[in-house]
């Protein structure tokens, strides 16, 4: 998917808060929509945090946001992430959200581990695509918010987590190229030069737009 974005949380548009978030790693990319999302970590982040208006504030006062270090020594840690769908605009449309994932990664006995959990949503929501017409169905969500804390955590083991949001499948841009050339693959040798892999069943024809945190990181003594 063409057109992918990232996004820095900086206290102003300038070049000196810009590159400020870039060395603070404050920073989450997608691929190529406009969801807004937050992700905080820390041992004092509380567990009804999505239900305060102050989200983002108790957020940076009681942990850190992507791209930082957690506090050494400071117990099992809660994440807190929340996502707004992409309002879309100007024609562009955007699909409701579906689900968030945090994915951790960490090393045990030397090592490498990596394993997704499921925090908010529904990956089985039903949502769907016709693909004679792109046109999506299925519930969705404007906003998903979770605080989850790792079931596993081992201070001594180096580890990261960065949440994953999802939103509904849509189509891919390449098939919508294929319906707006009104490719028949049914007639194989009426199809345009240039469309033939319209009507190769190994190329997708939807798509699930995304974003991804930089991962908030635990590096033990």
């Amino acid at each position: 998917s063409p057109g992918g974005l990232a996004v820095l949380w900086a206290e102003q548009n300038t070049r000196e808060s810009l590159f400020a978030a870039m060395r603070r790693r404050e920073a989450y990319a997608t691929s190529g929509t406009r969801p807004t999302v937050r992700f905080f970590g820390g041992a004092a982040i509380p567990a009804n945090l999505c239900a305060s208006p102050e989200f983002v504030r108790q957020g940076y006062a009681l942990g850190v946001p992507m791209g930082g270090d957690l506090p050494r020594a400071s117990g099992a840690p809660r994440f807190a992430v929340s996502a707004l769908r992409d309002p879309g605009g100007v024609g562009e449309s955007s699909e409701p959200l579906q689900r968030i994932q945090i994915i951790k990664g960490w090393v045990e006995g030397g090592v490498k581990k990596e394993k997704i959990y499921e925090v908010a949503g529904d990956a089985n929501n039903g949502a769907g695509v016709d693909l004679s017409t792109c046109e999506t169905s299925g519930p969705g969500a404007g906003s998903l918010c979770a605080v989850w804390e790792d079931p596993d955590y081992d201070p001594a083991e180096p580890a990261f987590w960065y949440a994953r949001v999802l939103e509904n499948p849509g189509c891919r841009w390449s098939h919508r190229q294929c319906l707006a050339a009104q490719v028949n693959c049914s007639a194989p040798d009426a199809v345009p030069a240039g469309f033939e892999d319209c009507c190769n069943t190994d190329y997708p024809k939807t798509i699930q737009e995304r974003a991804w945190t930089s991962p908030i990181w635990h590096r033990p003594p």
